[in-house]
């Protein structure tokens, strides 16, 4: 069928051909590509994804060998100040509150994605750790240990972290992921080496390296989707430093527009409708979705009918869509429990440069400041749950200057003699002399954090917006005073000039967003099965973060791709899922 590659229709990628379809997945990034992959490529089927956003992967359902390069460069004006790939808070906006009593006010980016075919995976900087094994049993840990943070409704997650173990490992294959098993004392158990060794580390990993182990911790290579050699088509990093929020220029970034989705279109048996909004999903009335209704990009309503139907939007959009179509919430749970991570950065400025401009953004990182004991079977209860820190820096000239011109004007106000901006510029502190330690803190699972419908504000589609409200509570406090320090002590440690804590986001802009649709084996208290079905809808699954039971303390992108091979496996092979590991053909 791959005679009928490549796409000439305007806003279509893949076969054009197909009009009838065995499955409809909302959404084409890290868990919408990977479900598509499973379903074409293993099961066969026919699979229309629809995606919100624009295609800047002109040519990715072409089967050429060399595989066409993106839209993309390391362009800090078009990504990071214009937001070339950022929603527009004008045109989709979102409300924020932080309880029940306050109001809502509209708010330019509550953890908004990036559009496009790929989905936010594209510009992420492709960190891919897994999570720990006691992760998924958390509910009964904390219980066990004695530990309790008020107001948090952990539970435990309905499968093992055993059970998903193949299907990470899967994840891994695809994604082409680089590591070194062994390296992370507290890592879970694996069933094999990565699929790629380490890259070059940055200088910037390398000094912070030497200050975390001179306090007894320790780094490792930080597991990434970046190719350290020529894998699966697609060449090696060349460690240009753009990479988080950038799109990767030469596709050796495994994001899921140039791996799953790519391989699933290059089947013939897949269809990408792209600029196409998803706006309701229509039901019979009998626990069945029958279509979805979107706009597509003419501004027309459209239909697209199925016969199995895959939410993978995003947490907040999977949500907002099924309140839109009034499914799934019989038991009012749909929009609760969001989570982000909580974030602490500890940022130390040095006296020697620290090229951020060489790398990926983050090649090292700890798993001491996790909470959890080696091996990552059982917490620490003597410490707050935290999260897996990330040694980073700064790649980009421009936000350096911006940051410089903030500072000049507050040395101005203080009549600091002789100090000019041109000399701050030249001087470089906040990009070539800054290293940051980002902790991925665990983010508690609430009741109160929700996604709603706002009653008032609407987008240029005509739909209400979603309405977020969140709050840190005890466990996100703790966690941050106590980790706080260490990470200062961290760069103290390394030869920093000096170092302090950055202020915590309000609402936090970490761009993992989870909960909402959260799966269990009780319908009563959850939204969706162990498969990540809903309960009362036969039909209709979500394979994005909306399914997390709990945030852990862990970059989630890796988690989320295993999960949707996993739910699509058991489509395409009900009685064996683990049938579909490791195919490169339909079974």
């Amino acid at each position: 069928m791959a005679s009928v590659l490549p796409s000439r229709v305007p806003g279509v990628l893949g076969n054009t051909s197909l009009d009838q379809f065995d499955a409809v997945i909302i959404g084409s990034g890290a868990g919408g590509a990977a479900a598509a992959r499973v379903l074409a490529v293993v099961g066969g089927w026919r699979v229309l994804v629809l995606e919100h956003g624009p295609n800047y992967f002109l040519g990715l359902d072409d089967p050429a060998p060399d595989m066409p390069r993106p839209l993309f460069s390391n362009d800090e004006l078009k990504l990071s100040i214009r937001g070339f790939v950022a929603q527009d808070p004008l045109l989709e906006p979102r409300t924020f509150r932080t309880d029940d009593s306050s109001p809502a006010r509209y708010h330019p980016d509550v953890n908004t994605m990036p559009k496009t075919v790929g989905g936010a995976a594209v510009h992420a900087d492709m960190k891919y750790p897994r999570f720990n094994r006691v992760d998924f049993r958390m509910a009964s840990e904390l219980e066990s240990k004695g530990v309790r943070y008020d107001g948090a409704a952990f539970a435990d997650w309905p499968i093992s972290y055993d059970e998903l173990e193949p299907f990470y490992q899967e994840a891994e294959r695809l994604s082409g992921v680089q590591g070194l098993a062994g390296s992370d004392p507290f890592a879970s158990p694996r069933s094999a080496e990565y699929p790629m060794p380490p890259g070059l580390p940055m200088y910037v990993a390398s000094v912070l390296s030497e200050g975390a182990r001179s306090l007894g911790y320790h780094p490792f290579p930080y597991p990434g989707a970046h190719n350290s050699r020529f894998y699966r088509g697609r060449p090696p990093c060349n460690d240009c430093g753009f990479c988080s929020g950038y799109g990767c220029p030469n596709n050796s970034k495994g994001s899921p527009a140039v791996t799953t989705l790519r391989e699933a279109l290059l089947t013939g048996r897949c269809q990408v409708r792209y600029n196409a909004h998803a706006t309701r999903l229509l039901h019979d009335g009998n626990g069945r979705v029958t279509s979805v209704e979107y706009i597509d990009d003419d501004g027309r309503t459209q239909r697209a009918n199925g016969t199995v139907f895959l939410l993978a939007a995003s947490a907040i959009e999977s949500a907002r869509l099924c309140l839109l179509s009034d499914l799934g919430n019989e038991n009012g749970l749909v929009g609760r429990f969001l989570m982000f991570h909580a974030q602490t950065l500890g940022v130390g400025i040095y006296r020697q440069r620290l090229h951020g401009e060489r790398g990926r953004s983050v090649t090292h990182g700890i798993s001491d400041l996790r909470g959890v004991r080696p091996g990552g079977d059982e917490i620490d209860p003597n410490v707050p749950l935290g999260g897996i820190v990330e040694f980073g820096t700064n790649s980009e000239a421009i936000s350096g200057a911006l940051s410089a011109l903030q500072a000049f004007e507050l040395a101005r106000l203080q009549n600091i003699p002789g100090l000019t901006l041109p000399k701050l510029i030249r001087a470089n502190i906040f990009q070539g002399h800054i290293a940051v330690a980002i902790q991925q803190g665990e983010d508690a699972p609430y009741f109160h954090n929700r996604v709603d419908l706002d009653p008032q504000l609407k987008d240029v589609f005509g739909q209400p917006v979603p309405r977020i409200t969140y709050r840190t509570g005890a466990l996100e406090r703790a966690a941050r005073l106590f980790y706080g320090p260490k990470l200062v002590e961290l760069h103290r440690a390394a030869g920093a000039e000096y170092g302090f804590l950055a202020p915590a986001d309000n609402p936090p802009q970490t761009r993992h967003v989870l909960g909402t649709l959260r799966m269990g084996t009780r319908p009563e208290a959850s939204v969706c099965d162990a498969w990540q079905r809903f309960h009362s809808v036969e039909n209709l699954f979500a394979v994005d973060g909306s399914v997390f039971v709990t945030s852990s303390g862990y970059n989630p992108t890796l988690t989320i791709i295993a999960l949707a091979l996993r739910a699509a496996a058991k489509l395409v092979s009900p009685a064996s899922p683990e049938r579909v590991l490791g195919r490169d053909e339909p079974l």
